[in-house]
Order: C-alpha cells, then sequence, then structure tokens
C-alpha cells in the first residue's frame, strides 16, 4: 500500500506500562542555531548534528521568527508542495545516480552495514530507502512485550501523556488527537484511558529511511492516508505555535492492536522534500516486534 507520509513517526500507545529502550534523543533548546545537540542513550553522549548553512537560512525564514513566521501563507505552502514533488520525481529519475556518492560522502554513511554494494543502486531514491543486512539493527528483548523499541534510526523524544507533549514540544494551536489521527472516532480509545504515552521520532537526511514495528506480537486493525501540507519537519517548525506540522501535513495513520500495550497509533506525517511513504505490510497483517513495516521516500 502506498501513500503519502513523513519523516516523522507519531507512536501513541494506550498503555504506558513498557519502557522506551536505546537510540538517540533530541535535546530541547538550541532550536536556532545551525547545530543541534542530540544525546546518544547508549553512550550517554552528546554529539551534533550539523545542518546545512543554507537549510539552516531557510528554515529560520520560514518558520523562526517571534510570531508566526511565513511560511502559512498560502502561495508558500503551494510551493513547498511543488518542492516537494520536484524532489520525488528527480530521485526517481535514472540520472540522480551520480549523486549518491556524493551523498555517502556528505553525511559519512557506512556502507558496511548497508546491503547492497553502492553499484547496485540505480537512483537516489534506490539509496535512499536502502536495505541493511541482517543483525545490522539488532531488536531488544524481542520476546518481551513489555519493552517498546524505536521504530527507526531516529533522534527520539517521549512524554508519559498528549498534553506533556504539546505544553513541551509540539506547539501548534491545533494539535489534539483527534486532529493527529483524522477525526475523533480513531482518537476515542486513547481519549479513554489515562496515561495515553507519545514518542515523537524524526529521522535525519543520513539515517536509515525504513521503519519498523515498534512492539509485538500484534496485528495491522487499520491503515489510512490523509492528505495535508508538506511543512519542515524540523524542530523549529514544530516549535512555532502558528504551524500546526502534525496536523496539517499529509500523513498516513496506522491502528494497530499489541498484546501488550493494546492500541499503538503509528502516525508518518508527510515533510517537506520526503513527501511519501511504501507500507510494506496491509490490513490485517500480523506482526512481530522489529519486523520492517515500511520506507520513507
Amino acid at each position: 500500500m502506498g501513500c503519502r507520509s513523513s519523516k516523522r513517526c507519531c507512536c501513541v500507545s494506550s498503555s504506558c506500562e513498557g519502557q522506551i529502550e536505546n537510540g538517540p534523543v533530541d535535546t530541547p533548546g538550541a532550536s536556532f542555531r545551525s547545530t543541534r545537540h542530540v544525546l546518544n542513550r547508549e553512550t550517554g553522549k552528546v554529539f551534533e548534528e550539523v545542518i546545512p548553512g543554507p537549510v539552516w537560512s531557510i528554515l529560520k525564514g520560514l518558520y523562526a521568527t517571534t510570531a508566526c513566521g511565513i511560511v502559512p501563507a498560502h502561495p508558500l505552502r503551494c510551493c513547498l508542495r511543488r518542492l516537494t514533488q520536484h524532489a520525488g520525481r528527480k530521485m526517481r529519475s535514472a540520472s540522480s545516480k551520480k549523486d549518491v556518492r556524493k551523498f555517502v560522502d556528505v553525511y559519512s554513511i557506512d556502507m558496511e552495514e548497508v546491503l547492497l554494494p553502492l553499484s547496485e543502486f540505480r537512483t537516489m531514491n534506490d539509496f535512499f530507502t536502502r536495505e541493511l543486512k541482517p543483525g545490522a539493527r539488532p531488536v531488544d528483548s524481542p520476546e518481551d512485550a513489555t519493552v517498546f523499541v524505536s521504530s527507526a534510526d531516529c533522534r527520539a523524544i517521549v512524554f508519559p501523556n498528549f498534553e506533556e507533549a504539546a505544553r513541551v514540544w509540539i506547539k501548534g494551536c491545533k494539535f489534539s488527537v483527534a486532529e493527529l489521527l483524522g477525526n475523533s472516532a480513531a482518537a476515542e480509545p486513547f481519549l479513554r484511558k489515562s496515561g495515553c504515552s507519545v514518542a515523537v521520532l524524526r529521522l535525519a537526511p543520513q539515517d536509515y529511511h525504513r521503519f519498523h514495528f515498534p512492539c509485538g506480537p500484534g496485528q495491522v486493525l487499520s491503515q489510512k492516508c490523509l492528505s495535508g501540507e508538506y511543512y519542515s519537519v524540523n524542530p523549529v517548525a514544530i516549535n512555532n505555535s502558528s504551524v500546526d506540522v502534525l496536523t496539517e501535513n499529509c500523513r498516513s495513520v496506522s491502528i494497530l492492536q499489541h498484546a501488550g500495550f493494546g492500541l499503538v497509533a503509528f502516525v508518518a506525517v508527510g515533510a517537506t522534500l520526503v513527501g511519501s511513504v511504501e507500507l510494506l505490510q496491509k490490513e490485517g497483517s500480523d506482526f512481530r516486534k522489529g519486523d520492517c513495516y515500511g520506507y520513507f521516500q
């Protein structure tokens, strides 16, 4: 099943009895700098995620004003949409093959863990959706249904409930469970039970762009694609109260049934330049923790 989606997954569980294990996390603050400080959970060390100067200048111009930014203007929303569609066509073209080596060098991507050699990738999109060698991403406690793992290479930030997520991190004035999932009926099971936790997972360009089920065993109950905008998912946009990135962007909403957590909402939210996702499992499919669910492109 193909549908529009993103580089940000918001996994919403109706239970908070599990754990989030390993992976780097975003550290709030420093949103208006050309580097972001990211904490690696495994090593305990903080490293800098560098954003290229021209890209950062554009992000600041669109989202980082003290008032509301200029991106909500209709012409700019259309521009972001056209830009994303153009980027998709370019990355799928044979001519993009020449960009793969440069991409690997710029982002220092470890080719030792990539399943195929560089020469096998025919387009930039082929490389962007690359598979890794078996065992490159071992799943923590694969048989323990009480452990919730990261579903992707990402910068993760986790909150005990929606209210805390909205207060600290997600500043859009329309953010709510119903807006995120597309309607009140989908949100009702998560609102009915207290302690509904939120994990926001942000992928950077150099990351492995396939994503996996964060829990298991379980079943995919439903999948829905919601059309929308292509705002950036960079924290400078998420933290802008005038832009409702998570509820206005195009996104894919999956409701999962899990033996340990109950209902889990897996939401992939569309972004500038990377605006689509391919889901590899259909409604009704059974899954185990760590199984590949799809990829961003």
